[in-house]
């Protein structure tokens, strides 16, 4: 089986393992795919790192964009590369679909350079192995949803009191959640609380 790791960083001969796996381990690992298109994705810029994508039990690629023109804004104009290698030993299957890991270094076989990320997946969404959840398909109730989410994230983070680009990426996207957050500091706990609650809520899963 081919295995494939997208990223914005040239010259890769090893996939090291600098990411830590999502289970109880908490182990370093490299992340790996068989499914191309999943791999695009992860072509992006990391000071951002905002990737809403899974692979569906159908097969496909379910992307949801979180603001207008999310897919467009993100991955137009990025170029990278697919790190390519061959099934090894060390390879694991984790929880998630189409998602393995490696925790020891993945020799590269080989590189495929991507021009334009955007491009490329719309090649997919037009046969429709992508397909995307576009904002302004979503119903009020998730837009608020989403919202919520925003302002727990930028308090969590405290993105108002960083002058960063990932700083930068949510007032910019998220206007009325970074309004509300800069303008109600003393909101911060019982907004985390919210959240988390809701998170926890059988109707939220």
């Amino acid at each position: 089986m081919t295995f494939y790791h997208g990223s914005p960083i040239s010259g890769i001969k090893e996939l090291g393992t600098r990411s830590t796996t999502h289970d109880k381990t908490k182990s370093y690992a490299v992340y790996l795919t068989p499914n191309r298109a999943y791999a695009l994705f992860y072509i992006r810029d990391l000071e951002i790192n905002h990737v809403t994508c899974c692979v569906t039990t159908e097969g496909y690629i379910r992307y949801y964009e979180q603001f207008p023109d999310q897919l467009k804004k993100l991955y137009q104009g990025i170029n990278g590369y697919l790190y390519i290698c061959n099934q090894e030993s060390h390879f694991e299957k984790t929880n998630t679909l189409d998602v393995w890991v490696s925790r020891i270094p993945a020799l590269v076989e080989r590189v495929e350079y991507i021009a334009d990320v955007y491009d490329e997946i719309l090649k997919y969404e037009n046969v429709g192995s992508v397909k995307v959840v576009r904002y302004e398909t979503l119903t009020d109730e998730r837009k608020q949803e989403i919202y919520e989410m925003m302002v727990y994230s930028i308090y969590k983070n405290n993105r108002t009191l960083k002058d960063t680009k990932k700083s930068a990426f949510y007032s910019d996207n998220f206007p009325e959640a970074w309004q509300y957050v800069v303008e109600h500091p003393e909101d911060r706990q019982i907004k985390i609380d919210d959240w988390e609650k809701k998170k926890q809520s059988p109707a939220h899963h």
